[in-house]
């Protein structure tokens, strides 16, 4: 079923099928906040020792953190739309598979044409190349889709700053009516280059003593490869400057709040704030992200403000960005049939990963048990127990523990439909980086 159907369709409904009806008015605003490259364990609310995030940690303070919250995909684009179509990866089928890109199916609504049809005026502001119109087909729904071209690293990238301002610029333009805002800021992703003071907040102003522009694609494969060797001291200026970047951004998050609360626009409205995935920094031996199914790419920072909240809750239970969209739709009065459940009315069972951007058909399950990993080609697998947090000692599943392979067994290959097709400029920029 082709979206502008399904969205036809959707309109039906909500008139009961007789005589149309204005649909009730949304409760209040929806700001979802989509942190690109942010590990959990680096956010100071989250333990880490460093300062990096006062105002995430004021919302953590005025909401709900989630400690145990997991991305389904180790890279943006499958991440990013399953956070906005509230499916699985196999589901939406947006990723690569098999050496070409392919964007959200058809039949897959997102969270924006669900919305936009209750009355939210409906804008994004988005900043990494793998969420193009062409290659996700995420801008369905947006009235606004504000994409700035990417060359998928921070050179020449639209700042946090510059992000903040497009999007309250949106807020202006519509007015009093209700809106969902999605802003995605892509500052901590390689190449990490924080403006002055940040450059030298973290590591006693080390990470000045990496060059600005460190970390492109080809880089990165170096620093995998060997060829390029990174002693300790280089290793932390580049933690470094990561923490600066999370610095940074959190301060212009911190901005796009006042901003809203200057509008009147914070107190009534529905807060989420997530990260795609995360970062490695050899914590198993490799770098950067899109390699490997680790807590460290896949544990997230998840922070949910409600209007209302009592506040400084921490929730142990174990979230996945599977629970947002269907968290949004609650907040608009909207019923759900999505595999998700509410934030704050469940715990999942499981947290299940799918696929790569650099190592293959990668899956991975994680339970009270412990955490099963598996490359379906192969049929390769590595099980860490549950008091092996860290997954350093790999194992074979416990007998009297049996399902998980079952379990990632059963996974359906990715539901895909034609593959996106590149603009020449494009695919010449991603050839160049080494993604193609």
């Amino acid at each position: 079923m082709g979206a502008g159907l399904w969205v036809l369709l959707l309109a039906v409904a909500c008139s009961g099928g007789a005589s149309p009806t204005a649909p009730p008015a949304p409760p209040g605003d929806v700001l979802l906040v989509i942190l690109d490259t942010t590990r959990a364990d680096h956010l100071s609310s989250y333990g880490y020792s460093e300062i990096t995030t006062p105002n995430l940690d004021r919302l953590a303070g005025d909401g709900t953190r989630y400690s145990n919250a997991w991305s389904q995909a180790p890279w943006t684009l499958p991440a990013v739309a399953t956070i906005l179509t509230g499916e699985p990866p196999y589901q939406h089928g947006a990723g690569r598979h098999e050496g070409a890109t392919f964007p959200i199916r058809d039949d897959i609504p997102t969270l924006a044409e669900r919305l936009q049809v209750t009355g939210y005026r409906t804008g994004a502001f988005i900043n990494v190349i793998w969420c193009s119109p062409e290659l996700s087909s995420l801008d369905r729904g947006f009235d606004r889709y504000d994409f700035a071209t990417s060359d998928a690293s921070n050179v020449g990238q639209r700042s946090a700053e510059e992000t903040t301002t497009a999007a309250i610029d949106w807020i202006d333009e519509i007015g009093s009516d209700p809106a969902f805002l999605v802003v995605h800021y892509f500052d901590p992703h390689l190449s990490y280059d924080p403006p002055a003071p940040y450059d030298g907040q973290f590591g006693g102003g080390l990470g000045r003593r990496v060059p600005p522009g460190f970390g492109s694609a080809g880089q990165v494969f170096g620093v995998r490869g060997g060829q390029i060797r990174l002693d300790e001291r280089e290793r932390k200026a580049l933690v470094a400057r990561y923490d600066g970047e999370l610095a940074y951004t959190d301060a212009q998050f911190g901005r796009l709040r006042s901003e809203l609360e200057a509008r009147g626009r914070w107190d009534d409205a529905l807060v989420v704030v997530v990260a795609d995935h995360g970062e490695e920094f050899w914590d198993h031996g490799g770098f950067e992200h899109g390699h490997s199914h680790h807590r460290e790419l896949l544990r997230v920072p998840l922070i949910v403000k409600r209007p209302g909240d009592p506040g400084g809750t921490v929730a142990p239970e174990r979230v996945r960005q599977l629970e947002i969209a269907p968290t949004v739709l609650s907040f608009a009065g909207l019923d759900s049939t999505l595999p998700g459940f509410v934030l704050g009315q469940g715990s999942a069972a499981e947290a299940i990963a799918e696929g790569s951007l650099w190592s293959g058909d990668l899956y991975s399950i994680r339970t009270d048990a412990g955490t099963l990993m598996m490359r379906r080609s192969t049929g390769d697998t590595s099980f860490y127990a549950a008091d092996d947090p860290g997954e350093f000692q790999s194992g074979s599943v416990d007998p009297a523990m049996p399902g998980l392979q079952e379990r990632l067994d059963a996974i359906p290959r990715p539901r895909v439909q034609a593959p996106s097709e590149m603009t020449d400029e494009q695919r010449a920029r991603l050839k160049s980086l080494g993604y193609l």
